[in-house]
């Protein structure tokens, strides 16, 4: 940013902290708006259960409650002794 963008990013800054806090609200969620527009679009978030299911081996249920609390224990006491 060089002076003169400092010196008008400073002087709005200034007016919009005037501003009633709802008006303030409206122009953050505008500026996000703009930002969004000009993102690069996101692939498709997969779903956290069907991600899951593809670890497990075919065929095999699914482990018990009790099994994963083992795993669980087995590794906090790997890790922290």
């Amino acid at each position: 940013m060089n002076h003169t963008e400092n010196i008008n990013y400073e002087s709005i800054l200034l007016a919009v902290k005037r501003w009633p806090a709802a008006r303030r609200f409206a122009l953050v969620q505008d500026v996000l708006r703009t930002l969004a527009a000009e993102s690069e679009p996101q692939p498709p978030r997969e779903r956290t259960l069907e991600q899951a299911l593809r670890l497990m081996p075919p065929g095999q249920p699914a482990p018990t409650d009790e099994e994963v609390e083992r795993w669980l224990d087995e590794r906090r006491m790997e890790k922290y002794g």
